[in-house]
């Protein structure tokens, strides 16, 4: 690069120490001036914060003759790489929910199988159905309603199986103790205990696999039975023993009553403060009576009912049921 000179100001020098014409005689070697700009590149020169940079070291490779000094250069952290942490095997977990999906499918491919194709029942009489029916005896001193029930003799009265008055012959003909009896029906376990002050019945039975519609759960019909039956069982015994046929029945089912399980019958005659007035004094033939089903476990009502049952000593004082009962027909129907 050629440097330029500044004539100008060359020539005002001059002027001060002399003519301008003389200018070539006087002239000589110019002393340094700071106008005079060395031809080196100079580097330029910013003081923006963002754009300074800090003067770059080379690395020099390291001599293996040389001794290693005490001094090193500091080393960034952020600009050594490191190594990515090793993940450690997640085999247990794995293994775990593994075994937790096998149990789960077979337990239940296991229920499935048994609601869609339940095993064949049990023949009332026989040495299985005897040992099934012991078992469901010992579960059932095993419940709390159960418990509760037999503990306070002084408010429940002794308690008795249902049916147990009915002579073989009668059994036979009967729909709960001929054709459900056994463990594969209502034969299982059905007991009865009886409150000593409010007269109120509760019955603590068994729905076998033979009482189901649809699989696993109790056929309507079946309940609509044993419903009837208690609400019977409850009016005989108001009326001191007399018989008397059902009048209506009404059924709301509320859940599902599922098979082989305890259920509690509760029933109740509706006193005659509860009666509409023209109901009222008219006991001696007509009983009104309010009954549920409710799960033996859990509490859960699953169906309530109201019937009407006419009988008793009749309307006019004679019963056109079957007449009064009395001696061993009359006591068959307390203990029904």
């Amino acid at each position: 690069m050629v440097t330029r000179i500044q004539y100008r100001q060359l020539l005002r020098l001059a002027q001060r120490h002399g003519s301008g014409s003389s200018l070539a005689v006087r002239y000589s070697q110019p002393k340094p001036s700071i106008l005079a700009v060395p031809s080196r590149r100079l580097q330029p020169l910013s003081t923006s914060p963002t754009r300074r940079q800090e003067p770059r070291h080379t690395p020099v490779p390291p001599n293996p003759e040389q001794p290693a000094t005490a001094h090193t250069e500091p080393v960034d952290p952020a600009s050594t790489p490191t190594e990515p942490p090793k993940k450690k095997p997640r085999l247990a977990p794995r293994l775990i929910l593994a075994i937790a999906c096998t149990l789960l499918g077979a337990t239940l491919g296991s229920s499935a199988r048994l609601l869609l194709n339940p095993p064949t029942p049990l023949t009332p009489g026989s040495e299985q159905d005897a040992y099934t029916i012991r078992v469901l005896h010992e579960q059932a001193s095993k419940l709390p309603i159960v418990q509760q029930l037999t503990s306070d003799p002084a408010t429940w009265e002794e308690s008795w199986d249902a049916y147990e008055s009915l002579s073989p012959e009668h059994r036979a003909q009967h729909i709960s103790a001929g054709a459900l009896a056994g463990s594969r029906g209502v034969g299982g376990y059905q007991r009865v205990w009886r409150h000593k002050s409010t007269g109120e019945l509760v019955s603590v039975i068994y729905f076998g696999s033979a009482t189901t519609g649809w699989p696993g759960v109790v056929h309507g019909g079946c309940l609509a039975t044993i419903l009837d039956e208690s609400c019977g069982r409850a009016a005989f015994r108001e009326w001191g023993g007399r018989a008397g046929v059902t009048a209506s029945l009404g059924l709301e089912y509320k859940n599902v009553t599922l098979a082989n399980g305890f259920y509690v019958v509760r029933v109740r005659v509706r006193p005659e403060e509860e009666l509409p007035e023209k109901e009222r004094g008219k006991r001696h033939y007509k009983c009104f009576v309010d009954a549920t089903v409710e799960d033996a476990a859990t509490g859960t009502v699953t169906v309530v009912a109201e019937a009407l049952f006419v009988g008793g000593q009749g309307k006019n004082g004679k019963n056109k049921v079957g007449g009064v009962l009395r001696g061993n027909a009359q006591d068959a129907h307390l203990r029904f």
